[in-house]
């Protein structure tokens, strides 16, 4: 498994939010972690929004990667209970896909 930690800022407000990003697989041609989870992290605010009713987001979103961590041979996952530590949470694993917000899971 592959883990990004990250933390981001939503356009000039300066509240800081902390997200986890955990693949499968990363591919060695990006264009930077930072915008390897930003397209996750966008739709996940997005779909979060919309279900609160509220109008998609259209501030800028300033991401920090704190960690990286991708290892083949030993484990270096955590239990599910990190899950309520961050604002954003990302598992993509065996084609499955969950993003949690808040520590709740988004339909």
């Amino acid at each position: 498994m592959t883990f990004i930690t990250f933390i981001y800022k939503i356009g000039n407000n300066s509240k800081t939010y902390y997200g986890k990003y955990i693949t499968d697989y990363v591919s060695d041609d990006h264009e930077g972690l930072d915008e390897e989870v930003k397209y996750t992290l966008v739709d996940g605010i997005n779909r979060y929004r919309n279900k609160k009713a509220l109008p998609k987001l259209h501030s800028k979103i300033h991401i920090g990667i704190m960690s990286f961590s991708s290892n083949k041979y030993i484990p270096v996952y955590s239990t599910e209970k990190e899950i309520n530590c961050f604002d954003f949470y990302f598992i993509n694993e065996n084609y499955k896909k969950q993003i949690f917000i808040n520590g709740k899971l988004l339909d």
